[in-house]
């Protein structure tokens, strides 16, 4: 039996019911997985346009993630770095009130202040060798080496190299002169006078800066050549209370200077340091003050001028920048048949030896030396075009001088029975708090500081501008490739109304036949 033409399956230019409902099936599956989903399409093809615009901001994403991962790894490296720069800081600050009278030794010869300066440097030591997962942070592009020694490496010889403590010695011997008074030479008395001048040029021992007088008839004329002589002396009687002053400049440079008082030739108290009595004539108290001038020189040199000696030695052995060798006094690898005859090589030593002596002296910072910025020796792309710096070296002035003023303070040593020990260590005291307490010490270490931390605010601006751009892409993401249940769920409800009415004409014609039509 025939079926009714229009409806015919197979009838020229006229649709097939059961396509049309196979194709309004489909289309109801597909609106129902977008349902589920909450996308359009399960691949790029059913995005049609918008399948590019996908692509692209997706690449977007992945681009962001990647600046997200590194600058995670850089912030932390920064906030590492930034910290251990901050307790250097505390640190140093901390001696500011180092108080230089305490002298109380322990069982040895260092005072309970050494002892914690010795404990403070390994810390020093131990924050500038930080690493992070093995990249040390302060060896410049040198990331795999541990860029500062051990402190007992640093103080003590190695081998063929001298360390620290040979080396503040080996000054000391030069800046003391065979005589102890700082290669100063005091003349005698000559009339009424006696003159007194330094040692011809050369780095070494006392440097006379100035002489004024208020003694009545006083001789006090200079400095004047080479030697920057001065004379002094009396041309007649003189009265109590009239002082002479020389002032000396020490090879750390700062400044000492000695005062001279006279006293009553019958002054019954006791002479304290640097007074002389008035004598009978003028040349008996030119001799006079000739002796107190003498004793208060030596005193200088084993007090201030010993304190002074190891720091300079110290600079010299702490701050030898890339391409520059430590200065060392001259003669100090000689050949000597005795130690007599070496130490008197350093003791009359003219000058600073600075040729090949990197192979004779402890290095104390092994990473990367160079002579350019610090932080470009580790650099990171935290944003397209945006490159920053965030790399560091040990050596840098601010840390260095913490390592050098500590490991010269702990280097140092006294005795009991020493009469000018006490006094020697509070020059050595007043020292290392000066430098350490100094605002040049603060300053370059918060130098370093600003810088990563002018790092850290550029990582955490492109931190914010990544978030906006990838809030932006994932906007557009979800344009293209988001389905909205709302209008989903409308489709599906006309879709299922339309199948509805298709199935129940199907089903009628389905009985339908010639004879029925009829």
């Amino acid at each position: 039996m025939s079926s009714i033409g229009p409806y015919a399956a197979g009838g020229f230019y006229r649709p097939s019911l059961a396509n049309a409902l196979s194709s309004s099936r489909s289309q109801l599956d597909d609106l129902l997985v977008q349902l589920s989903t909450g996308k359009k399409s399960q691949d790029y093809a059913g995005l049609g346009d918008g399948a590019a615009t996908s692509l692209a901001m997706r690449a977007k994403i992945a681009a962001l993630d990647s600046y997200t991962a590194n600058n995670a790894t850089v912030k932390t490296r920064v906030s590492l770095m930034s910290k251990s720069v901050e307790r250097l800081d505390d640190l140093a600050a901390e001696y500011r009130t180092l108080d230089p009278n305490e002298y109380m030794l322990t069982s040895g010869s260092m005072t309970i202040a050494q002892n914690q300066a010795a404990t403070d440097l390994k810390e020093v030591i131990a924050t500038l060798n930080v690493d992070l997962n093995g990249r040390y942070l302060f060896s410049g592009r040198a990331t795999d080496t541990r860029p500062v020694i051990s402190s007992e490496a640093m103080l003590s010889d190695d081998g063929d190299k001298d360390g620290l403590r040979t080396v503040i010695a080996e000054r000391k011997l030069a800046d003391l002169g065979a005589d102890g008074r700082g290669r100063i030479d005091v003349s005698d008395v000559s009339g009424s006078t006696f003159t007194v001048g330094q040692e011809a040029s050369g780095p070494f021992g006392f440097k006379i800066s100035s002489v004024s007088s208020t003694l009545k008839n006083g001789v006090a004329s200079g400095p004047a050549g080479s030697s920057n002589q001065i004379t002094l002396g009396v041309t007649g009687d003189t009265e109590a209370g009239g002082q002479v002053r020389i002032g000396l400049t020490l090879p750390d440079g700062t400044t000492k200077e000695i005062t001279l008082t006279a006293k009553a030739a019958d002054h019954e108290a006791g002479l304290q340091d640097g007074e002389f009595r008035i004598g009978a004539t003028p040349e008996e108290t030119a001799a006079n003050m000739r002796a107190a001038f003498d004793a208060e020189l030596k005193t200088a040199a084993s007090t201030d001028l010993v304190a002074a000696s190891a720091m300079q030695a110290g600079e010299e052995f702490f701050n030898t920048p890339a391409g520059s060798e430590p200065a060392r006094v001259s003669g100090f690898d000689g050949s000597y048949a005795t130690d007599a005859e070496r130490i008197a090589a350093l003791q009359s030593a003219s000058s600073l030896d600075t040729t090949d002596t990197a192979g004779k002296t402890v290095s104390w910072y092994v990473g990367e030396k160079a002579a350019d910025d610090p932080r470009k020796t580790a650099a990171a792309t935290v944003d397209q075009g945006v490159t920053v710096g965030y790399g560091a070296r040990a050596d840098e002035t601010g840390a260095r001088r913490v390592v050098q003023t500590l490991a010269v303070f702990t280097a140092m040593s006294f005795s009991a029975d020493d009469a000018n020990g006490q006094a020697r260590y509070s020059a050595l005291a007043s020292r290392v708090s000066t430098t350490l307490g100094s605002t040049d010490t603060t300053q370059d270490l918060q130098s370093i500081s600003v810088d990563l931390a002018s790092t850290a605010t550029a990582i955490k601006a492109a931190d914010n501008r990544h978030s906006a751009a990838r809030a932006i892409a994932e906007t557009a993401i979800g344009s293209v490739e988001d389905a909205s249940k709302e209008e989903v769920a409308a489709k599906i409800l006309a879709l299922q109304t339309q199948l509805q009415a298709s199935y129940q004409v199907t089903a009628s014609l389905s009985q339908l036949s010639l004879v029925n039509y009829i």
